[in-house]
């Protein structure tokens, strides 16, 4: 669970603990930043990645290379 603070609380938070949940520090009573763990993020990323290709694939714009080298092969005659 997402949990909300300030940048005071924020510095006394980092400095204390070792696993970082997902926070949003509010500055001026505005939601400000967004802070998980760089394994979180580092998972998010990957998992974004993976979807993107799963689509590219469903949707047809992914080839193998054998596919594109023969593609060139036959275009460019070598």
């Amino acid at each position: 669970m997402q949990k909300e603070i300030t940048v005071r609380e924020f510095e006394d938070a980092v400095s204390k603990i070792d696993d970082i949940e997902p926070m949003i520090v509010k500055r001026e009573n505005k939601k400000d930043l967004l802070v998980i763990s760089l394994e979180q993020y580092q998972k998010e990323t990957f998992f974004n990645k993976l979807e993107k290709s799963k689509k590219e694939y469903e949707e047809e714009k992914i080839h193998d290379a054998r596919t594109i080298f023969k593609g060139l092969r036959e275009k460019y005659g070598y």
